[in-house]
């Protein structure tokens, strides 16, 4: 045997290997690169859905502003907001609803004076009409007069320097209610009155409302659960589109599956066409030549069955009839050799 022979189908059999690998390599990277892009586009649309389903509660601090010409000062909190020419409720419906106000008051004889007044707060609806009210009692925390003057001697740096002020801060809570279909609440409404036989009214620093919603159980469950929720909608996400891409584009996923079926139909269409069967040669190797037309006919038949799908069933049928003609094709070899002889 030639030894450059040897040596040139040992390069070209490393070659072709070499081959194989790095087009394996680059299978591998187009399906990693597709079913990371895959992923994400499942994990966006899965957190989307998500966080455009749970509703979060509402919190809103707004400062009033009363109005002391009145004997009984009002400050009015209206809750619609509009939004591309549309009036949007700042309250969900289904939410509980819970107002509270926060005083800042100076921490002088004349509130110390006053004592206790009155707050009352109104919800109203778009025409007026009151959806529910409630009035709660208000005054300064009492301190005696020792307390104060030993709290003045210890904070009297600080006084001076401005750091802290002789304010109390008094929280009062007002309303609590269920936001309904009908009857939406639109405004909130403030009154101060003084106590019964007095005309006096608090000196007041600064009024902040404070409105803060509670979800219904339901929607608390799923708004404490929603990481839950997003990684589950995006695993079912990204096995649709999983699905969807497999069935409708299987050519764009594996471009090379493609390419060797094509290459399968042209060679059983080359078959079917007229591939001319080796020529037998009649002597004494006519049991060698019967052989190599026996293989021949069932390489051809498995290719058939492997374009075709024809499957295990379709093999065996092949196989069995090319024996049949290969023993045929002995006999009439035998007998042309009897012939000849």
């Amino acid at each position: 045997m030639n030894p450059r022979k040897q040596t040139d189908g040992s390069g070209g059999g490393s070659g072709r290997v070499l081959r194989k690998s790095m087009m394996g390599l680059v299978g591998a990277a187009y399906m990693c690169l597709a079913l990371m892009t895959l992923t994400l586009l499942s994990a966006v649309m899965g957190v989307g859905l998500v966080r455009f389903w749970v509703e979060e509660p509402v919190h809103l601090k707004e400062r009033l502003y009363f109005d002391y010409r009145d004997a009984h000062p009002k400050a009015v909190l209206d809750f619609g907001v509009e939004e591309y020419d549309k009036l949007v409720k700042t309250v969900p419906v289904g939410h509980s609803c819970n107002v509270r106000l926060l005083f800042v008051m100076p921490e002088s004889d004349y509130n110390r004076d006053i004592g206790m007044f009155q707050v009352v707060a109104e919800s109203l609806s778009l025409n007026g009409d009151v959806i529910t009210s409630s009035s709660r009692p208000c005054m300064l925390r009492f301190r005696s007069q020792p307390v104060r003057l030993m709290q003045t001697f210890f904070m009297a740096v600080p006084l001076l320097l401005g750091i802290t002020s002789e304010i109390q801060t008094v929280n009062v809570p007002l309303l609590k209610y269920m936001e309904r279909y009908y009857h939406r609440t639109q405004f909130i409404r403030i009154s101060l009155v003084p106590r019964a036989g007095t005309p006096f009214l608090p000196q007041i620093y600064e009024a902040n409302l404070i409105v803060s919603s509670e979800l219904p159980w339901m929607k608390r469950v799923v708004r404490n659960w929603k990481w839950t929720f997003s990684v589950w909608t995006s695993l079912y996400i990204y096995l649709m589109l999983l699905l969807v891409l497999i069935c409708f584009f299987r050519s764009m996923l594996f471009p090379a599956g493609q390419t060797n079926v094509s290459d399968y139909q042209r060679v059983a269409g080359s078959d079917d066409i007229g591939e001319d069967p080796p020529q037998v040669v009649v002597g004494v190797g006519g049991r060698r030549t019967s052989d190599v037309l026996k293989q021949w006919r069932q390489s051809r038949g498995k290719r058939k069955a492997m374009v075709y799908g024809e499957g295990s069933d379709a093999t065996s049928m092949s196989v069995t009839r090319d024996d049949d003609t290969g023993a045929t094709t002995a006999e009439e070899v035998g007998d042309s050799e009897s012939v000849c002889q």
